[in-house]
């Protein structure tokens, strides 16, 4: 299986690494699977997970421990960079950059919580997974 893996399930994946999120990636980067990300799904979850003292506090991090995350998944995952310009496709024209990261990949599916994503179904043969989707599928 070739999969993106959105911003979405990715700072799932850090806060709660014991759940579905944080057993998919540890998946991809243990290789099971071909996991990628896009430069730009990596600075979303960056932003996502800093500078919001509220969630930082809930769940017991630094920022330090949010810079080794994305730093070891950039070094663990293929990262896609310069992504094809696509006509819009998504509800939420900013989760198109999923899509594109996906179109270069020529992946398989894209793994989100985004519901503007995963209400799509699919687009061009990738299809849009949920988290408990794309772990049923590497069973």
């Amino acid at each position: 299986m070739k999969a993106i893996i959105d911003s979405s399930v990715l700072v799932s994946a850090f806060l709660t690494r014991e759940r579905a999120s944080g057993m998919l990636v540890k998946a991809g980067l243990d290789r099971r699977f071909e996991m990628y990300v896009s430069d730009q799904i990596l600075a979303e979850t960056n932003r996502r997970l800093r500078n919001r003292p509220k969630l930082s506090q809930r769940y017991g991090y630094t920022d330090v421990e949010v810079i080794h995350y994305i730093t070891d998944l950039a070094a663990g995952v293929t990262v896609l960079t310069d992504l094809p310009i696509i006509e819009p496709v998504c509800r939420d024209p900013d989760d198109d950059h999923v899509i594109a990261a996906a179109l270069a990949a020529t992946a398989d599916c894209i793994v989100s919580g985004d519901r503007d994503l995963l209400d799509l179904g699919s687009h061009q043969g990738i299809h849009m997974l949920t988290v408990r989707e794309a772990l049923d599928a590497l069973e």
